[in-house]
């Protein structure tokens, strides 16, 4: 007797058109041989519990010979491979058809291309994303309000230099174009020679006192 003599015999079954055409787009890999099977090794051989194996049976995995009275349910296992290989291209498509809708969604709501890596991101993301945008724009904005303190001196001496060489020509314009005398001359002088010091000595007890500064001249000290 011949080893294909010696298989068993399946059940005569009628196959309709959708089970035909699953049969055909997923059949058993060539190693597997068919078989007819009851819950229980059907249950084995998917790697579940037979309580699944009855709740497919229920949503319409197809059966070789139904059960009851006594009498087993017998399963094909071709077309119980083929139904549950079906069953999951069809949740494969669904899932990508809704992640697209998804995506398309989200990126009306965004404003973004749909293809944008944005418009791809879970909601937690998202949020992790906008919380991150927060603290750079954060950062960005302290970097604007913190100037290094080399360009802050060199503001200060460039208006420093302007407010020295205004104060120490304003007597002679003053004298060329209000004919002031020589004591108003003098006068103006020395107020703006006080202010001048006034202004060093604010420098001074506010500044330098404080910080890590060179020394420098007297007459410089209005220029940092």
């Amino acid at each position: 007797m011949s080893e294909q003599d010696e298989l068993p015999k399946l059940l005569p079954v009628e196959i309709d058109d959708e089970l035909a055409q699953l049969l055909h787009r997923f059949p058993l890999p060539d190693t597997i041989l068919d078989a007819d099977m009851n819950q229980e090794e059907i249950a084995q051989a998917f790697g579940t519990t037979v309580n699944t194996v009855a709740k497919w049976i229920r949503d319409g995995m197809p059966v070789a010979q139904v059960g009851g009275n006594g009498r087993a349910y017998v399963l094909r296992l071709s077309h119980c491979w083929s139904w549950r290989k079906g069953r999951e291209a069809d949740a494969a498509h669904r899932n990508r058809h809704n992640e697209n809708q998804i995506s398309m969604l989200r990126a009306e709501f965004l404003g973004v291309e749909v293809d944008s890596q944005a418009a791809t991101l879970s909601g937690k993301e998202r949020r992790e994303l906008a919380e991150a945008d927060i603290r750079w724009s954060a950062a960005q904005l302290n970097r604007r309000r913190l100037v290094p303190l080399d360009d802050v001196l060199e503001l200060l001496e460039s208006i420093g230099k302007i407010v020295r060489d205004g104060l120490e020509s304003m007597p002679d314009r003053l004298e060329r174009e209000l004919d002031l005398t020589a004591v108003q001359v003098a006068t103006v002088g020395n107020i703006g020679a006080d202010i001048l010091t006034t202004i060093a000595d604010r420098i001074e007890e506010a500044e330098l006192r404080e910080r890590d500064v060179p020394d420098v001249d007297y007459n410089a000290r209005i220029l940092i």
